[in-house]
């Protein structure tokens, strides 16, 4: 279950909480992202490739005001989280990869939890590398239309004929965070991927939902959604993910 990403509870959505996934935002020094990543990735092979240490996962953010930056997620379960990292392993990460690290601010460090009934995860998606990132911050009282229009796509989703090429996954934001805030992990292989399945999958997902959930449900429920966030609370980022900086 080393997928990416998370954990708030509400009071009405049941969250998967096995995992928890804390995510940080990363400035290298000029010049020295190949030196990082080659670093990176030697420390995560040496000391996260078994199931009973932190799992790690280091993407290249693509767009937004952190274009360049990297977001690096932990995942754990909470025992690890009780117990910490292993001090061999944060020296070996400050001797050996600090050194390429510009900026680590502890202020750009959040904690999620993964929202099993809001994700769906084709095994036909374990290969895609390109993530949409859609960033939500929805008001108190929009908590139910938020939350009723991500279930029932989830659920029309699994429910078509021929699944989309395409994992979601529904990250909720437990600490670090200001407000109702969810990450929507959207995976595809290219650019050109997203684009195909945006013009020809999603008519049919949309005609799913309106078969499931009764006609014009799906506009319905997402002007319900939109009247729901906060003022500039939606925004999108595309990540990439840098495997040979990344668990297995």
């Amino acid at each position: 279950m080393r997928n990416i990403l998370l954990i708030l509870l509400t009071l009405n959505i049941s969250f998967a909480s096995s995992q928890i996934y804390t995510s940080r935002t990363i400035e290298i020094e000029p010049g020295q992202m190949d030196k990082f990543i080659e670093s990176a990735g030697k420390k995560t092979q040496k000391f996260n490739k078994d199931e009973n240490n932190f799992a790690y996962y280091t993407f290249n953010i693509l767009s937004g005001e952190d274009t360049g930056k990297i977001f690096r997620v932990q995942v754990g379960t909470p025992e690890m989280m009780d117990a910490g990292l292993d001090q061999a392993e944060a020296n070996y990460w400050s001797k050996n990869v600090g050194p390429y690290i510009k900026s680590n601010s502890a202020g750009r460090t959040v904690m999620w939890g993964r929202s099993a009934e809001a994700s769906v995860v084709p095994e036909s998606s374990s290969n895609n590398d390109l993530r949409m990132v859609m960033f939500y911050n929805y008001k108190d009282s929009g908590e139910q239309d938020f939350w009723r229009f991500r279930e029932r796509q989830a659920k029309a989703r699994a429910a078509m004929d021929e699944q989309l090429d395409s994992a979601m996954n529904v990250m909720v934001c437990s600490s670090g965070c200001g407000g109702n805030w969810v990450a929507i992990f959207f995976s595809y292989e290219s650019f050109e991927q997203q684009r195909e399945i945006n013009n020809e999958g999603l008519p049919k997902l949309v005609e799913k939902y309106n078969e499931m959930f009764g006609g014009g449900s799906y506009e319905q429920d997402v002007n319900a959604v939109n009247a729901s966030l906060m003022p500039n609370g939606r925004r999108v980022v595309h990540m990439s993910l840098i495997r040979e900086a990344s668990s297995n």
